[in-house]
């Protein structure tokens, strides 16, 4: 599915040549660690429901109860089997999706669609050169597209400094870059020649922010390990890193969700399903995982906003949909 409407999306680019198709066959096997990631828990979702309804289809549930057997028992080969996807999750997320996601975008950039190539990502900040102009950007927040600390050389025939800008921050907005607090510094051959300070400064920079994504990475696209050094530096620079924190608890948060839907299947599963028919397991292991994600979705939101904290945020939707699971499981009549 999630391969289908990408392509459908971009086949305009991937059905150019046949070389870009099969280029587009490599990008969506890059891809799929990714897309398995995300299906995983909800995967494992209508599993889980489509065994109960199976079990009830086969009297197998009536057998279970008459035994004595307790929910907590039918549980826990399900919960054995969560952590082993717990954990799956994580490898994926810390040490195949970084190298996957970043070969996959610059395939898409630069070989599909022919975007240039020559910005470089090196101690931290972006470094790329035009002509006699060598930039330097300390810091570019690829969500917001905000520049900060940016540093831009002109060179003269002979390679010396012509002339020097430094900004503070820019944003980029109506197709153009907006910089505040610039200063202005001209050179002749025995120094510094003159200095202004521009309050507002347009268009100091003319690339747009998809040129950057494709040498920095976003938070999406880093393991939790290299999140968190990225952060450090953040911090110890003096940029807010709010933002980034949130992504950071998620990598925890995320790969939990496997667990915590055995609960939500057991919850829906043992009080609703009275029924036989499969389609229904999966129509309510769509709409449980649907709704999940919408809470999931909010609670991030409202930690990139800074409205909840950001271990909070991260932690949200896991922590009401176990409760949720532990409620209906123990007020269950069996």
């Amino acid at each position: 599915m999630f391969i289908t409407i990408e392509f459908f999306e971009r086949m305009d680019i991937f059905t150019r040549s046949f070389g870009n198709f099969l280029l587009s066959i490599v990008y969506f096997l890059l891809r799929t660690p990714y897309y398995i990631h995300l299906i995983l828990p909800l995967a494992f979702l209508i599993s889980v429901l489509i065994l109960l309804i199976v079990m009830v289809r086969g009297n197998e549930m009536i057998v279970v109860r008459t035994s004595g057997i307790s929910t907590a028992s039918l549980m826990k080969p399900l919960l054995a089997f969560s952590l082993v996807l717990v954990v799956l999750s994580f490898i994926l997320a810390e040490w195949i999706i970084p190298f996957s996601s970043s070969a996959s975008d610059h395939l898409y950039r630069v070989k599909l669609k022919g975007e240039e190539a020559k910005v470089f990502f090196k101690n931290n900040s972006i470094w790329f050169k035009r002509n006699n102009v060598i930039y330097n950007i300390d810091f570019f927040d690829a969500k917001k597209d905000i520049v900060k600390g940016l540093t831009v050389l002109e060179l003269s025939e002979t390679f010396s400094v012509k002339k020097r800008y430094d900004a503070k921050e820019g944003i980029f907005k109506d197709n153009s870059w907006y910089f505040t607090n610039v200063t202005e510094r001209i050179f002749d051959e025995k120094g510094l020649l003159t200095k202004k300070t521009y309050e507002q400064f347009k268009d100091l920079l003319q690339e747009p922010p998809s040129i950057f994504k494709i040498a920095d990475k976003s938070p999406e696209d880093m393991g939790y390990r290299e999140l968190s050094s990225y952060i450090k530096r953040l911090q110890r620079d003096g940029h807010d890193i709010k933002r980034y924190l949130v992504d950071l608890y998620d990598k925890i948060a995320f790969p939990f969700i496997n667990l915590i839907m055995v609960f939500a299947a057991f919850s829906v599963g043992l009080r609703y399903m009275r029924t036989k028919h499969i389609s229904i397991g999966i129509l309510s292991g769509i709409l449980l995982g649907a709704c999940y994600w919408i809470f999931r979705s909010i609670s991030l939101s409202l930690g990139y906003s800074e409205i909840f904290p950001p271990l909070f945020a991260a932690w949200f939707s896991n922590l009401l949909f176990i409760s949720s699971g532990v409620i209906g499981i123990v007020t269950l009549r069996t």
